[in-house]
């Protein structure tokens, strides 16, 4: 018999036993990071999404590399926030993901999604206008760095029903 050795992924939704994954792997990717307790009140707020990809493979248990979290008001969604865990990336996880908030908001008849993007972050730069996004705007020093200098942010925009 052949075993692969291939991870198998799946997306689903977040639940509280994700909460120290969640954290630790915001920590890892952003200078200023949600604790514990803001991912417990997004998880419990009924306008927010959580999804979670977690792979694992014959040599490796389940475990969460990635997630997102949407705010759906009406018929217009917006990304709070994405992260790969970073010994993740680069790995297909964060269009997985993406793909995954489309395939929902278009069943759910979300008109448009918004997020918005560190403009030096070429890789998601990359990712979201692959996926159909545009530039619909700006925001001024929008994100801190380690250094706690500004940095622009886009604001980037799909219309999810004609994606």
């Amino acid at each position: 018999m052949f075993f692969s050795k291939k991870a198998s992924s799946i997306v689903e939704e977040a639940s509280m036993e994700d909460l120290s994954n969640l954290t630790d792997i915001h920590r890892r990717s952003f200078t200023h990071s949600w604790n514990e307790g803001d991912f417990q009140k997004l998880l419990q707020d009924e306008t927010v999404q959580t999804l979670v990809l977690k792979r694992s493979s014959l040599l490796a248990k389940e475990q969460v590399v990635g997630f997102v979290l949407v705010r759906i008001v009406v018929d217009e969604a917006e990304i709070l926030t994405i992260a790969v865990d970073p010994d993740s990336r680069k790995s297909g996880a964060g269009r997985m993901l993406m793909e995954e908030v489309l395939r929902r908001l278009y069943r759910d008849r979300i008109a448009k999604l918004f997020l918005e993007v560190d403009a030096t972050n070429k890789p998601a730069l990359s990712l979201y206008q692959s996926l159909g996004f545009r530039k619909v705007g700006e925001r001024k020093g929008y994100y801190r760095t380690a250094s706690d200098a500004a940095s622009l942010a886009w604001i980037m925009q799909i219309d999810v029903a004609g994606s």
